[in-house]
């Protein structure tokens, strides 16, 4: 069997990076993307410093680009010849209400993430089928089933990728290719950082009280890790995870309180 192949979106950073760190550990052929070449180029170093025998190919460019997508999908066929593994990764729009939603600024939201991840899954799958194996790893959030109230357009953003990933997760079954949904909860990424400042501001309290309020929230009363999410896609791109397709995973400490 040839050597499996995992191409992983915002890999720059955050979820991501931890991500292709930990499918790097596991063996993989990898393709990175980040929209920063630079950025992307630092974590190929970091990967190639603790297994220098690993492929890594690092394709920067905006995977919410229509354009961008189809180029970066003709590269990895050229130079792979196959993939096996595809970690959708894009992040969501600004926070927004019902009251001040705007409908362009929704139209664009939902085009750079789900329309992205859709075309994604589309052209990662059809080079799948070629080898009957594939792992279609969607990185969404809990907001699908518990809308936020400053969420509006990503809360619909996620809900629709969610009701999509289970649909093509059918459609795609008998190929051997299956389609799950990983939703963190709060993970000590950039975005979080930046979460805690808009608490700290908001409330006008200290870093450490803007945490603790936040921890106080989650029935493990901390926030999670990269790492910890990232060793959960990698149970999801692995063999053993064969059985497992159409869910939707949380990774969140127990956030999500709905059944």
């Amino acid at each position: 069997m040839s050597k499996r192949t995992a191409f992983v979106m915002g890999a720059s950073q955050g979820i991501g990076k931890a991500i292709a760190l930990k499918l790097a550990d596991q063996h993989f052929s990898l393709v990175i993307n980040s929209r920063n070449l630079d950025n992307i180029e630092s974590v190929k170093e970091d990967i190639l410093a603790k297994h220098p025998e690993t492929s890594v190919i690092v394709l920067a460019g905006d995977m919410s680009d229509r354009h961008t997508r189809a180029g970066i999908f003709q590269k990895i066929e050229s130079q792979c010849g196959r993939l096996d593994v595809l970690i959708n990764n894009i992040p969501g729009g600004a926070p927004d209400t019902f009251d001040n939603c705007n409908i362009d600024d929704m139209t664009a939201t939902f085009t750079q993430k789900t329309v992205a991840y859709i075309d994604a899954i589309k052209r990662a799958s059809s080079l799948m089928k070629q080898n009957e194996f594939g792992r279609i790893i969607n990185i969404v959030g809990n907001l699908w089933k518990e809308p936020g109230a400053n969420m509006f357009t990503n809360s619909m953003m996620n809900a629709a990728l969610i009701n999509a990933s289970k649909n093509i997760s059918i459609q795609l079954a008998p190929h051997n290719i299956t389609v799950n949904c990983l939703n963190p909860g709060f993970i000590a990424t950039d975005r979080y950082h930046q979460f805690v400042e808009n608490v700290m501001k908001k409330n006008s309290i200290s870093k450490q009280k803007a945490e603790e309020q936040i921890a106080s929230g989650i029935p493990m009363k901390r926030v999670g890790s990269a790492e910890e999410t990232a060793a959960l896609a990698a149970f999801l791109a692995s063999e053993e995870a064969s059985y497992i397709t159409g869910q939707q995973i949380s990774a969140d400490g127990g956030s999500m309180k709905s059944i």
